[in-house]
């Protein structure tokens, strides 16, 4: 492979569609490595250490059988990532997968991805679009190889395979494509010949340069239209803005991060004694190591504001009421369809107890039922009856409540069934 070709991991297409956030966080623990052609990066029932995300190389999942015979049902290239079982939650690979045309990869650790994928951002809506083209690049080989002419299915591999290079050369000799469609190498050889012949492609000695890629893909199958087109599809759809941009804690990569910050702000060092450069240098290292512990310190604390007020929302505009009482059943907390509930101001709350809006011949009951919630620590249900109010007539109640980890604070849930009581009445 040329020394001089440049390699950026965002000549893989999945990488290169992640917003800047999430790109930034994976960026560190992305490393390059090289392929020959033939390698193999695991073999089946192997255990998944890394996810690789080709650039300049292609890789094939072969399947293959007790008596030796073996068949490439998907290509990875630029356009995807190797390691799908991992995406969808499995530890290891059910097939072999084997560099098809050499070049250069980003891998990840197994772990990192895992981290990512939690956090349900873009790499991991971009990675399970990836795996739907990938499930349909595999059901349609299937279809292709069944049904289709072995030099229609040659034409759909070759332009499957040049989407993914530049240029229109592909380095494979028969023998190899014979490996991949599973059929014999004289097939190979016919099919090639009549490419060769109708002037749209030129093969010698493993080097196949098609001359004619219209032509070529005129001649070849619908197979090749169906899978380009499902992942035109897929990657056309931008991944969704999400909330989650919190930089991923890296202790391992954290020195080096802090170096080249350092390096960024000062190019040059003044001249000065070993020793006391040396000593400059770490205490000026470790000043950027706590200012970025403290960037993700103020990440962390701008997504708990975010949520914290996702959560108010939902706590104060839910249909049901949600009410906290202290050991003598005052309120200390109350939710907007609470305070409408027991037609109270929520700014008052703390000068009203709740059993002041039971109906008194429930009276007994929800005093019984407070304290056993108090006294047992765990969840109870009961239903009774409020007093009608200014906002709204008497009202039948299912309460749900729990108390708190010391004891000393009822946590409920109240839900006004009087509909679903008085429906009940009616039909009996």
């Amino acid at each position: 492979m040329p020394q001089s070709l440049i390699h950026n991991p965002r000549q893989n297409r999945i990488l290169a569609a992640l917003p800047v956030k999430e790109y930034a966080r994976v960026e560190d623990d992305l490393e390059l490595v090289t392929f020959p052609p033939g390698e193999v990066l695991y073999e089946s029932g192997d255990h998944l250490a890394f996810v690789y995300f080709p650039t300049t190389c292609i890789v094939s999942m072969i399947f293959s059988t007790r008596n030796g015979s073996s068949t490439e049902l998907a290509m990875t290239g630029n356009d995807g990532l190797v390691g799908i079982p991992l995406v969808l939650g499995g530890e290891s690979t059910t097939h072999t997968v084997a560099v098809q045309n050499g070049g250069g990869a980003y891998r990840l650790r197994a772990e990192v991805m895992r981290w990512e994928l939690d956090q349900g951002g873009s790499l991991q809506r971009l990675s399970l679009s990836y795996a739907q083209a990938l499930m349909t690049q595999m059901a349609q080989s299937v279809v292709c190889n069944r049904h289709h002419a072995v030099d229609q299915q040659l034409c759909r591999w070759l332009l499957l395979s040049l989407d993914l290079l530049p240029g229109n050369q592909l380095d494979m000799t028969q023998e190899l494509i014979a490996r991949m469609l599973g059929v014999r190498r004289e097939a190979v050889t016919e099919a090639a010949g009549k490419l060769q012949a109708a002037g749209l492609i030129h093969y010698h000695r493993g080097h196949i340069t098609v001359t004619d890629r219209p032509g070529l893909e005129a001649r070849a199958c619908e197979c090749y239209g169906v899978v380009k087109a499902e992942y035109d599809r897929l990657f056309g759809l931008m991944p969704a803005s999400l909330a989650r941009h919190r930089a991923r804690p890296n202790p391992a990569t954290l020195r080096k991060r802090a170096e080249a910050r350092l390096r960024q702000a000062q190019p040059s060092m003044p001249t000065a004694p070993w020793d006391t450069e040396r000593l400059l240098h770490e205490l000026q290292v470790h000043q950027i190591e706590l200012e970025m512990h403290n960037e993700e310190l103020r990440h962390a604390y701008d997504e708990a504001d975010l949520l914290r007020k996702q959560y108010a929302d939902i706590y104060d505009f839910a249909p049901v009421g949600y009410f906290t009482l202290d050991a003598l059943g005052v309120i200390l907390s109350v939710n907007l369809a609470g305070a409408i509930l027991l037609g109270i101001k929520r700014s008052q709350h703390g000068r009203h107890r709740f059993a002041a809006s039971v109906k008194p011949e429930y009276l007994p009951a929800f005093n019984r039922f407070f304290h056993e919630v108090l006294d047992a620590k765990c969840k109870k249900k009961c239903e009774i009856v409020l007093m009608a109010c200014s906002q709204r007539p008497e009202a039948i109640v299912r309460i749900e409540a729990v108390a708190d980890e010391t004891g000393r604070e009822c946590r409920m849930v109240v839900s006004d069934i009087t509909a679903e009581r008085m429906a009940e009445k009616s039909r009996a």
